[in-house]
């Protein structure tokens, strides 16, 4: 009896320190599974906006001593388009993502809409410096309301440009009469009619074709494009008409990030300062790059010196958009314009 009570009690023994010593590599194990944080861009290889995310991945992989893993989808294979990305964003199934100002000014926040007006940035340095000002701070910080973290304003796509097969812009009378297509925004659409020129709205996947025909006269779009595009096969003459400049804003899920300990959001915060600096600096070396192959494939490309002539046309733009945010919110956005240049 004794013995069996003896073996019993030993069996006993084992079977807790058995136990024990898996719940403590268990506890080990579970703190060494990294965090994972999804990025999903909609841009190609070669964007900035990749070069950008992998230099996140790599500086928060660093910062939080492993403790967060990121992994990056680029090209859209978390979602397709920029509305599509901001709202996985939204609903958590895309942790961390890039967008520009057009769709979110268009379909989430309006006060976005003004940093899509027609000619009121002269200079990346006069974007960054509002960007990174009040106006810019409150910009972030109203997206908590729709369920995400703002952290910083990185590049853009780029100033966009006046293509023509028609002949080059140098003043706003070069655009009167062409054909132009533009995006679907009431804003591009008004700036061509304000500079005499017919606005055609159409999807981005015909504009090749509408290029190559002549159906269009001309386009507009960021160096960016018209190199990825190929649009250099067909397109004459790229004017610098510098005549837009969507700000991209870099966004996390609010409540992943809340939910993390103080440290890793400490190592997130530092992290994306890094991301949005590296996707300034990579988008002014594409820029500089494609206009070289730009040119490098024949087309004709041209200085725009008095672009003040052209946003003195486009009064009836900015009444559109103050209708939309404003006149509070217009004139401070204004004036901080003003001050930066």
């Amino acid at each position: 009896m004794e013995r069996t009570l003896l073996s019993f009690c030993r069996r006993g023994i084992v079977m807790v320190c058995v136990m024990v010593v898996a719940c403590v590599f268990g506890l080990e194990a579970a703190a060494q599974t990294p965090i994972v944080l999804k990025v999903g861009t909609v841009n190609p290889s070669d964007c900035p906006r990749n070069t950008a995310a992998y230099e996140f991945a790599k500086v928060l992989g660093e910062k939080s001593k492993g403790s967060i893993k990121v992994e990056v989808y680029i090209n859209g294979q978390l979602a397709r388009g920029e509305a599509a990305t901001f709202e996985g964003v939204q609903m958590g199934t895309i942790d961390v993502a890039p967008v520009g100002s057009a769709p979110l000014g268009g379909m989430f926040e309006p006060l976005y809409l003004p940093l899509d007006l027609p000619f009121v940035w002269f200079s990346r340095e006069q974007i960054w410096k509002v960007m990174d000002g009040p106006i810019g701070q409150e910009l972030l910080k109203k997206m908590e309301t729709r369920g995400v973290k703002g952290f910083g304003f990185g590049g853009g796509w780029g100033f966009r440009h006046m293509q023509s097969n028609k002949r080059p812009i140098y003043t706003p009378e070069d655009m009167k009469g062409q054909t132009i297509r533009v995006q679907e925004s009431p804003i591009y659409i008004g700036m061509m009619k304000q500079l005499g020129a017919n606005p055609v709205p159409m999807p981005w996947g015909e504009v090749y074709l509408a290029m190559k025909q002549g159906t269009v006269d001309g386009m507009e779009s960021p160096t960016f494009s018209i190199v990825s595009g190929k649009y250099t096969e067909v397109t004459k003459y790229v004017s610098l008409t510098k005549h837009t400049y969507p700000p991209i804003s870099w966004f996390m899920n609010l409540k992943k990030y809340q939910a993390l300990p103080a440290d890793l959001r400490q190592a997130v915060d530092e992290s994306f300062r890094a991301t949005c600096a590296m996707d300034r600096k990579a988008e002014v070396e594409k820029e500089g790059a494609d206009l070289l192959v730009i040119k490098k494939a024949g087309v004709q490309v041209n200085d725009v010196k008095d672009l003040q002539a052209f946003q003195d046309r486009m009064g009836p733009v900015y009444d559109l958009v103050t209708s939309k945010v404003g006149k509070e919110y217009m004139d401070r956005f204004m004036s901080a314009v003003k001050a930066a240049r």
